[in-house]
């Protein structure tokens, strides 16, 4: 097929200025937020997963994660939040996670 260009689990994303991300580190793509792949500096292309489960910082403040609750980006806190209002959707609890834990999450774009 030639208008086929990938399955889209992947997103390359070049490494804004004064960034450094580490494998794992959530990474914020405009209205996309995905896992980082590899690490990556500023200006290195990096490979940002949209899709699949993984294990989420939850931060204290969040509290407790219940499975299949929505799940924020805080892209100024740079960290997940249960609250929806000026934070981008990134996808749902896949099952219940814990304050200053981790909480499995369904990347979901």
């Amino acid at each position: 097929m030639k208008t086929f260009r990938q399955e889209g689990k992947v997103l390359h994303y070049r490494v804004q200025a004064g960034d450094n991300i580490k494998s794992g580190d959530l990474v914020a793509v405009n209205d996309v937020v995905g896992v980082a792949v590899t690490d990556g500096v500023t200006g290195e292309l990096l490979a940002v997963s949209v899709e699949g489960v993984y294990e989420v910082p939850v931060p204290a403040a969040t509290g407790n994660v219940d499975q299949g609750k929505n799940v924020y980006y805080d892209k100024t806190a740079k960290e997940i939040t249960l609250t929806p209002t000026g934070n981008i959707l990134i996808g749902y609890a896949w099952e219940d996670g814990e304050p200053a834990g981790v909480v499995p999450v369904k990347i979901m774009f």
